[in-house]
């Protein structure tokens, strides 16, 4: 993923009072340039806020309605507006309806017609759904459907809808989910799809033993295996999520598990603001400060919300720390032990997620990923993951991209590896 450069031109100029109002002054400048810290055009093609209105007056009446406190808000927007914290561009957009994904279970009884009437509402309000279709007998049909559903209404609304379809491994149907994409293009689908992999599968694989599906038809572990593997080679699908609960289902990116119509409320620390330049080293009492006011202010909209994190990358190019390395897993667990402990404080739970329009928001790197670092390896993506997933209450949405020359026998040791450091879920993408 690249990242647009943004030319800055100008400061904006910002005074606090001591009473309870913000006071910007305004000005005319392009509405790219008129923050150094934040870019308002995504916010803007989002239709969250118009081209001619200040980011900076918008983000004080935000923290105005986070907090009725006048210190708390003024301490939120001088985070939010110097680009240390965010929240979704969902919660900006609607801070009274926050989510910006959803889990559901589908009623194996109701029509096709019915299924998108009740998925309609998220459709509109941009929210992404997660649907574990495993209770479905027969849940290809369903899941194109839905899909076909989503493409016909992707031009109608701002914010295109997408989703995650979840099939558990010993589903009758996992050999035609597993292959649903092969002939197919990704602009044909607004759905990724993820296998719910139990505990036991792989050590079935490995003793070439036979699995039960649900409906009592034996087949070949492994030729499941195989099949998966060639798939994910070719299409990047399906992803697979580590987990013994038949019933599993979470957001629309796979970065937590969620219980049924649960929502994902997010809010972001952006770690590369975090770096004192003039010292040369990271400020952790700042950082333990803004995690601390973002928790707070997560819980008072989104008591069940999730903390992520972005600028990884960004803080290690400033740092000169090389992408895998054993400064860089120091860094990310040391910050992460912070935020972690902020947010359990005030009962937030962690997770990582893409971050995609909140990066461009905040002109820096998304998630943790090693964006255009030519030294990351699928090795040093793994060991990132693994360091990362022990401060987190949720799972990590990442991909871990494949070079031309990586086989179905890297992706087999990728998955296993991932297994084995407790990391939650993994997916590949190939590059070729």
């Amino acid at each position: 993923m690249q990242i647009r450069p943004i030319a800055i031109t100008r400061l904006q100029n910002i005074k606090m009072h001591s009473n309870e109002t913000f006071s910007v002054r305004q000005r005319q400048d392009s509405f790219e340039c008129e923050n150094r810290f934040l870019n308002k055009k995504p916010l803007v093609d989002r239709k969250i806020i118009s081209q001619n209105q200040d980011i900076n007056e918008f983000l004080a009446d935000f923290s105005r309605k986070i907090f009725s406190d006048t210190s708390m808000a003024n301490s939120l927007f001088n985070f939010l507006k110097d680009g240390y914290v965010s929240f979704s561009s969902n919660v900006y957009s609607n801070i009274n309806n926050p989510k910006s994904a959803i889990a559901i279970k589908l009623d194996e009884k109701k029509t096709n017609v019915q299924n998108c009437a009740l998925l309609e509402e998220y459709v509109k309000q941009g929210v992404g759904v997660g649907i574990n279709f495993s209770n479905i007998a027969h849940p290809i049909e369903k899941i194109k459907y839905i899909n076909s559903y989503f493409k016909y209404r992707q031009s109608e609304v701002n914010r295109p809808p997408a989703g995650i379809a979840l099939l558990n491994i010993n589903h009758r149907d996992i050999m035609d989910f597993i292959s649903l994409k092969d002939s197919e293009s990704y602009d044909d689908w607004c759905f990724d799809l993820s296998v719910v992999m139990d505990d036991e599968f792989l050590s079935k694989v490995d003793n070439d033993s036979e699995i039960t599906l649900d409906d009592g038809t034996k087949i070949s572990a492994k030729e499941i295996y195989i099949k998966l593997l060639n798939s994910m080679r070719k299409k990047g699908e399906p992803a697979i999520i580590f987990s013994n609960d038949k019933d599993f289902i979470c957001d629309s990116c796979a970065a937590s598990k969620l219980n049924e119509n649960e929502g994902l409320t997010l809010a972001q620390v952006n770690l590369s603001r975090f770096y004192d330049e003039k010292n040369k080293k990271i400020d952790y009492n700042l950082l333990s400060q803004a995690s601390n006011i973002l928790a707070s202010g997560l819980k008072n909209i989104a008591p069940d919300g999730f903390i992520s994190i972005l600028g990884y990358q960004d803080l290690l190019n400033k740092m000169g720390y090389i992408y895998g390395s054993k400064q860089s897993l120091e860094l990310l667990e040391k910050c992460l032990s912070i935020i972690n402990n902020q947010a359990t404080l005030k009962n937030i739970r962690t997770c990582i997620s893409p971050s995609g329009t909140i990066s461009r928001i905040l002109k820096t790197t998304p998630s943790i990923e090693p964006v255009g670092n030519e030294y990351a390896t699928y090795w040093s993506e793994i060991d990132t993951m693994a360091t990362a997933q022990k401060y987190l209450d949720g799972g990590i949405s990442k991909t871990i991209n494949l070079k031309s020359y990586h086989t179905i026998f890297d992706i087999d040791l990728i998955i296993r590896a991932c297994q084995k450091n407790g990391i939650k879920g993994i997916s590949v993408f190939p590059i070729q």
